[in-house]
């Protein structure tokens, strides 16, 4: 009973956040600013000493040079860009938006996203710590700045960061959306424009419909349908070309086999040495998944853990998607926060101990270890996952540990789940038994 004491009603987890029984102490300001402070200044001075390997900003170039391209009438999605030649991939309504950002010069429109990729992940902290029950304070404030500093040493953040991608913009974007009461007009807005710029977001869609939110779902199709039909009425030819079926076309996004893609397409296409069965497994594997996990989620939001909920679509969505880069796994963050404030909300030092061990044990397999890199780039941040051969087919030659180093985040992706589908089943089973169940 004392676990569920400080958690609210069930029926009402869509309108009101979960109740904690201990407020934030306003002390952890001043930790929280002087982390927030250290892990900018550090990420400053590597990334200075470092641009090729941590500012190359290559995938906002890749944006930018696609929205020029649309505003120009040249071919998106024919053509490729930056040094390395990229194709665009995402849908034409975020060529939309780079095209309106391409108005600028590339070097404002850098440090538009850098900023813009921090305060996301600020606001994504202070948004979780919220929806947690953890109302306005110093102590609020301080929280979010630890969780943000933590989060800005994970492997995912940096090469968010390096990359110059939209992820933490992503996020935020679904997290605010979500963390809005139900009784909202135009809650589901936001998980439709995500949606519409790239289409994984699209998973909240039917975790919306599970939990019988249908005016939100309604309103997220809705927004999603007039990103596609604004694309149709503007440029019509890119919008034939890419929902004509070249979103089926994931290879345009990179190899599947390349140890950068944590998905569980990826981890099959690794295992079979890239097969002929690859494609047929992988539908198997991600539709099972993508049920069990969003009925798992689906469950927790019954159940008033509206965040953990939120963060199981996350990782069901990252899982399930054909490519799912190392650096999209930025949903590491809200995980961090529940981690810390199930440590917080302990009983006792032991339990409390007890709590953390897991987001402690996530964070140091999430973070961004220094490693030499060759005399090109040097020694810069870089994840566990990156010290396994890779490139040229030589993720095919992996064997003992050397599988589970690189499949790392697919893996703990479904250790995840497969936990809290444990849990679960223990839970029903508990509840089967009582006399007046």
């Amino acid at each position: 009973m004392a676990a569920r004491a400080d958690i609210a009603p069930a029926a009402q987890a869509d309108t009101e956040p979960v109740r904690v029984r201990r407020p934030l102490p306003a002390w952890l300001i001043l930790p929280g600013l002087v982390a927030a402070v250290a892990a900018l200044w550090i990420w400053l001075a590597w990334m200075d000493g470092h641009r090729l390997g941590m500012a190359s900003t290559l995938d906002l170039q890749v944006y930018y040079d696609g929205g020029k391209a649309l505003r120009s009438g040249s071919h998106l999605y024919t053509g490729s860009y930056t040094w390395v030649r990229l194709p665009f991939t995402y849908p034409p309504f975020s060529a939309m938006v780079f095209a309106a950002a391409s108005y600028l010069k590339y070097a404002h429109v850098q440090i538009i996203m850098t900023t813009g990729t921090v305060l996301a992940l600020l606001a994504t902290a202070w948004l979780c710590w919220g929806r947690l029950g953890h109302r306005a304070s110093l102590g609020r404030l301080g929280a979010t700045l630890l969780v943000t500093a933590v989060a800005l040493g994970t492997e995912p953040v940096q090469q968010t960061l390096a990359f110059g991608q939209v992820n933490a913009w992503l996020m935020v974007i679904v997290v605010a959306d979500l963390c809005l009461p139900d009784r909202f007009r135009a809650k589901g807005v936001g998980v439709g424009l995500a949606a519409g710029f790239k289409l994984v977001p699209a998973i909240f869609i039917p975790y919306l419909l599970l939990t019988r939110r249908w005016r939100a779902a309604a309103v997220s199709t809705g927004t999603l349908a007039l990103t596609v039909a604004g694309s149709f009425a503007l440029f019509p030819t890119e919008a034939r070309q890419y929902w004509g079926g070249l979103f089926f076309d994931s290879s345009r996004m990179g190899g599947v086999d390349y140890l950068g893609n944590q998905s569980l397409h990826g981890m099959i296409d690794r295992a079979l040495h890239g097969g002929g069965a690859v494609q047929a497994v992988w539908f198997l594997a991600a539709g099972t998944i993508a049920v069990a996990g969003l009925l798992l989620a689906a469950r927790e939001h019954r159940r008033g853990n509206e965040l953990l909920a939120i963060v199981v679509t996350a990782v069901v969505g990252l899982l399930a998607s054909p490519i799912s880069w190392s650096h999209h796994w930025v949903w590491i963050l809200p995980v961090l926060v529940l981690g810390a404030d199930r440590a917080w909300r302990g009983a006792t030092a032991r339990d409390r101990l007890t709590a953390a061990l897991p987001p402690l044990a996530a964070l140091l397999l999430f973070a961004a270890w220094p490693r030499y890199q060759g005399p090109t780039q040097g020694t810069i941040p870089s994840g566990i996952i990156w010290g396994v051969p890779y490139n040229n087919d030589a993720e095919y030659t992996w064997h003992g540990l050397q599988i589970a180093q690189g499949e790392l985040y697919t893996l703990l992706g479904l250790a995840f789940l497969a936990v809290l589908g444990m849990r679960a089943v223990r839970e029903r089973r508990a509840a089967a038994r009582r006399p007046d169940a």
